[in-house]
């Protein structure tokens, strides 16, 4: 009975010293901006945006006025990052238009964007941006969508 106690005693400590053990990136802040200075976004699009896994959007998602603004950034943050590579895939009615391979180091805290340039009227229509890992497991993390009028 006691060796029980020691053996799950010495697992748990194992796992609580272990910065990597069990340890997935996880996504807790997300948005569409007009710019990112200094790491941080600038001016959101509204309403603001939201992960989920789903091929159509389930509430109200950003709009980007392609009249008024020429380019649109996603920002994230993510906790318990592990050196790695996320892709950011934007997509056009369900067409992949433009993606990019984001290297992330290990880190408590991560931030990572991407952008893509807004062209008037070419643009216009429903996008999404898929963020998935890249390597052996290419597990989707993200799917947010939004907007261009």
């Amino acid at each position: 009975m006691f060796w029980h106690f020691t053996v799950s005693l010495t697992i748990l400590i194992t796992l609580a010293i272990s910065p990597k053990a069990f340890a997935e990136p996880r996504m807790v802040e997300l948005m569409f901006a007009r710019d990112v200075v200094l790491r941080e976004p600038v001016r959101p699009f509204k309403p603001g945006a939201y992960c989920e896994r789903e091929a159509e959007p389930a509430g109200p998602i950003p709009v980007v006025d392609s009249q008024v603004e020429n380019r649109v950034f996603f920002w994230s943050l993510f906790t318990r990052a592990s050196e790695g590579v996320l892709r950011h895939s934007w997509y056009k009615e369900g067409v992949e238009i433009y993606g990019e391979n984001i290297e992330i180091g290990e880190s408590g805290w991560w931030r990572s964007w991407s952008g893509k340039d807004v062209v008037p009227y070419k643009d216009a229509g429903k996008w999404k941006l898929v963020v998935s890992t890249v390597g052996e497991k290419n597990k989707v993390i993200c799917v947010a969508h939004f907007l261009v009028k």
